[in-house]
């Protein structure tokens, strides 16, 4: 299966909460496709010299949020699937911005299987984490990712590679 020439100009970015599997299904995705794949979080690790977790402990919170969206600003998505932060959804112009030159597409899972797969919360760098609990960022954001994206798949019981698989039909 192939995606068409627009898909690959204007590039893939993945929304969801964490731990909903973005960097992983993105991964495979770009392979499956012939595309290159850019973590964000990796992305401003590399650039800033800390880890997101770290940024957020020395800066807070907003400052980590200002650099996910700078560097998702000035990020080429031509050729490539991107896997941002999930808070990147805060910021309506630059998500407006991605809808008119992106493919948006929302990883959509249960509250219940994306709570396990991140048992210390409070160490994963999710923007809100220390005002809120898990469950009302998941709340909160689901209706944010719904309005911008251009695909859902909702991933709930299903392989990674299904889900990999499945957005690329839904591609062509």
């Amino acid at each position: 299966m192939t995606v068409s020439k627009l898909v690959r100009d204007k590039g893939i970015v993945f929304i969801g909460m964490a731990g909903v599997g973005k960097s992983t299904i993105g991964k495979i995705l770009a392979s499956r496709l012939g595309m290159s794949f850019l973590d964000l979080d990796v992305y401003i690790s590399e650039k800033e010299g800390k880890s997101p977790q770290e940024i957020i402990d020395e800066s807070g919170e907003q400052h980590m949020l200002d650099l996910e969206i700078n560097y998702m600003e000035g990020i080429e998505t031509k050729g490539t699937v991107v896997s941002p932060g999930g808070s990147i959804i805060y910021d309506s112009a630059l998500m407006n911005r991605l809808r008119g030159s992106t493919i948006l597409v929302y990883l959509l899972d249960s509250f219940d299987n994306i709570s396990a797969r991140i048992p210390e919360v409070d160490r994963r760098a999710i923007i809100g984490i220390k005002t809120k609990s898990l469950k009302e960022i998941y709340d909160e954001r689901a209706s944010l990712y719904a309005r911008y994206a251009h695909i859902t798949v909702d991933c709930r019981d299903k392989s990674i590679e299904s889900i990999a698989a499945e957005i690329e039909r839904k591609l062509s």
